[in-house]
């Protein structure tokens, strides 16, 4: 065995640990590049999870809520004649839909003139943040919205699909929303890079329920159990089944509201007034109870019909309130009726629920679908896309704040 001399082993041993030095340096710099990658794919993975709503809120902007943004007026935009038929006026307004349904006036064929009546609501001392139809129509896909009411809530939906009919189509599969109920029919939109999927996920439903409740007892109707006593021609399907599948939950009910023996003797207002509440508690205390912590209840208020409508060509100035005369249908009610659940909103304060007023209808008179025939429903395009197009500034807050 060679035996080494002291200073040959003393450069054997100073070589080693450099060796070893420079080998935990390496490996000190590995590690450090693994940590970076994954603080990198983390920043990416969080911008790819990012909501497709997330936008950053302008701070020095007085962004509209509810009351706010029904201070102000109905501002004409003129289309001019280039845009007098049917693909110029979807083209003007973002439209995505060719078919036809009754309210959809400006496919028929009607005088030029009557394209020109298209406005847009002007709030006085707040902002609506700008529409985004496909970010909109992209977190509809993950964060589901289900219509529940009557065929004015229809209406809302059927405007929806109309300004997000790039992203959004009919879904004519069986996705289980009836509940297994086949007396019903449900209108659902998926989102077209997921039409496929199996089973597909609903972005936007509407389930028609003139009442919200059976009138019978003001239970809240199951799948398969009947739609019960209705006051006149309607629909009044089962809804709370389908709740748990949708994040955003509209409802509304009011128009199809009467006097009648049901309520009492006398067939009256007060007594209608008095049931409406009753039954609108037992649907709020349903909800309290069903509705998780990052669901959101949004209450529509009704807008007024307006008598002899074709006296109106542009926008009131001020609202005109129905009086109770006949042909009037207890429009003049819709008011109690909204501030039956205005209160219920404001004294339980929960965060889950808010009321979505959109009196700014109340100033189109000259906005109705068929004028001294149908004075309550009004024309797509018309004042409900402007309902819309609040409603995706709303659920934009709720995304920023969340």
């Amino acid at each position: 065995m060679v035996e080494l001399s002291f200073k040959s082993q003393t450069y054997a041993v100073v070589g080693l640990s450099i060796t070893c030095l420079l080998t935990l340096w390496m490996l000190s710099l590995s590690h450090t590049k693994v940590a970076l990658a994954s603080d990198t794919v983390k920043r990416v993975t969080g911008q790819q999870e990012r909501d497709a709503l997330y936008h950053k809120l302008p701070s020095d902007k007085n962004l509209c809520s509810s009351d706010d943004f029904n201070k102000g007026k109905w501002v004409h935009q003129s289309i001019g004649l280039e845009s007098q038929n049917v693909d110029g006026i979807n083209n003007f307004v973002g439209y995505h839909c060719n078919w036809d349904f009754p309210h959809r006036c400006y496919r028929r064929q009607e005088p030029a003139s009557e394209f020109n009546r298209n406005y847009t609501w002007q709030p006085d001392t707040c902002m609506i943040l700008p529409f985004e139809a496909r970010d909109f129509s992209k977190h509809l896909s993950a964060n589901p919205l289900l219509f529940v009411g009557d065929s004015i809530t229809q209406l809302m939906f059927e405007s929806m699909w109309c300004l997000l009919g790039q992203d959004l189509t009919s879904q004519n599969k069986d996705t289980q929303l009836s509940g297994g109920d086949t007396s019903m029919w449900v209108s659902q939109l998926v989102h077209r890079d997921l039409e496929y999927q199996d089973p597909a996920k609903i972005a936007v439903a509407y389930i028609r329920s003139d009442y919200l409740v059976k009138l019978d007892d003001f239970s809240l109707i199951k799948p398969n159990e009947g739609e019960g006593y209705q006051i006149g021609i309607g629909s009044n399907f089962p809804w709370v089944h389908a709740i748990p599948r949708f994040k955003y939950i509209m409802i509304n009910t009011g128009p199809h509201w009467h006097p009648d023996l049901k309520w009492g003797p006398n067939k009256d207002r007060k007594e209608l007034l008095k049931a409406f509440r009753k039954a609108m508690t037992k649907v709020f205390d349903y909800l309290k109870r069903h509705v998780k912590a990052d669901q959101r209840v949004l209450v529509r208020s009704t807008p007024y019909g307006h008598a002899k409508c074709s006296q109106y060509t542009s926008p009131s100035s001020t609202i005109i309130k129905p009086t109770g005369q006949k042909g009037e249908f207890e429009w003049d009610m819709f008011e109690q009726f909204d501030f039956v659940w205005k209160d219920i909103i404001e004294k339980e304060n929960d965060e889950r629920f808010q009321f979505f007023n959109v009196s700014i209808s109340n100033y189109r008179g000259d906005a109705h679908s068929q004028p001294d025939s149908d004075c309550l429903h009004t024309c797509l395009p018309g004042p409900v896309d402007d309902w819309n197009k609040f409603l995706y500034h709303q659920i934009a807050k709720l995304v920023d704040h969340s």
